[in-house]
This record gives structure tokens, sequence and C-alpha cells, in this order.
């Protein structure tokens, strides 16, 4: 008995060590980012920054996400849209690893700010210029991987759209992200 006892033991040690090292990371990091956009119903492109600041518990990490966000394309209307998004977000990722290479899933809800420009010109040579500005609640769906002191992410930002007489803008996105990871990085 006391030897079954003393192979259960030896064989728990190693399982247990592993599981204290498995998430051996420090909780709190802040990713600064920078990335792509391109508008979801149009063919054009944007720009992006954000800050996050996120705390980690295990394989779960929650934080506030801040993200400023231009895009401009091309109508059908012989005119052109450039949109803004402002982000105010709570976020949440699942990482599937501890290992060095994390992939992870995430969700951010919270309020989106925007606003379009739009530039409409007629066959006389004239133009007209409109403003569409609201605030949205929205949501950021996003996967992608960590890398120590660094994420990749495709995120895409469902944020609803605005009309103005006969144009229709469409404030959601798809964005490509890269950030850089202050903190966060393994245990000694």
């Amino acid at each position: 008995m006391k030897r079954k006892i003393f192979i259960f033991a030896a064989l728990l040690l190693p399982a247990s060590y592993a599981a204290q090292a498995q998430y051996s990371y420090k909780p709190f990091r802040i990713d600064v980012g920078a990335g792509l956009s391109f508008p979801v119903n149009a063919f054009g492109i944007g720009v992006l920054g954000s800050v996050e600041p996120q705390y980690s518990v295990g394989p779960i990490g929650i934080g506030a996400r801040v993200e400023y966000h231009v895009e401009g394309y091309g109508t059908e209307a012989n005119g052109s849209v450039t949109k803004f998004n402002n982000a105010l977000l709570l976020t949440g990722d699942y990482r599937f690893s501890s290992a060095t290479y994390r992939p992870f899933v995430g969700l951010g809800l919270g309020s989106y700010l925007t606003a379009a420009d739009l530039w409409n010109s007629d066959e006389y040579g004239g133009s007209s210029t409109y403003r569409l500005f609201g605030q949205k609640a929205g949501a950021m769906l996003r996967a992608g991987f960590d890398l120590p002191h660094f994420r990749f992410a495709l995120c895409y930002h469902i944020t609803g759209s605005g009309k103005y007489e006969n144009v229709k803008v469409n404030f959601s996105y798809l964005a490509f992200t890269v950030a850089v990871g202050i903190g966060g990085g393994k245990m000694d």
C-alpha cells in the first residue's frame, strides 16, 4: 500500500509542477498597437491605433481598449467617404496555450463614437459635403496569437451604420493589428 502511494505521489509531483508553471506569466500587460483596416461593404483602407491595459488570471485576460480609427473609400455615387471611429471597449481574451506561442480568441463590448464626411460631386462640377455623427453600442470579435511582448490579431468591429439622404455609411470594419506588449512577460 505504501509503495502504491509513493508511486502515485511520484507521478503526481511532475504534473503539479507543470500545472504551476503552465501560466507563469506576469498578470499585468499594456498593449500599444497599430493596424490596417478595411471597410465591410466597400473597397478602401484605413489605419488605427490602440492602447489596451489587460490583467490576466491564468488563461483569461480582462482589459479595457481605447482605439482610434480613420478610413476612406469611394462610393458609387461619384463621391468619397471618410469614416472615423473612436472606441472604448471592455475586453476579454481566452488563451489556448501557455507556451511562447499563445493563440487566443477575444470579445470586446462598449461604445463607438462614429463620424463620417461624405463628399459628392455632380455632373456640373459642383460638390457638396455632409457630416454624419453618432454614438453607437458595438462589439469587437478577434482572434490571433501572442508572442513574448508582441500580439498579432485579426479583429472584426461591429458598429452598425448611419444614413444621410440616399448615402448609407456602414461603420463596421475588419482590421489586422500588431501590438507591442509592455509587461506581461514570463516570471522568473
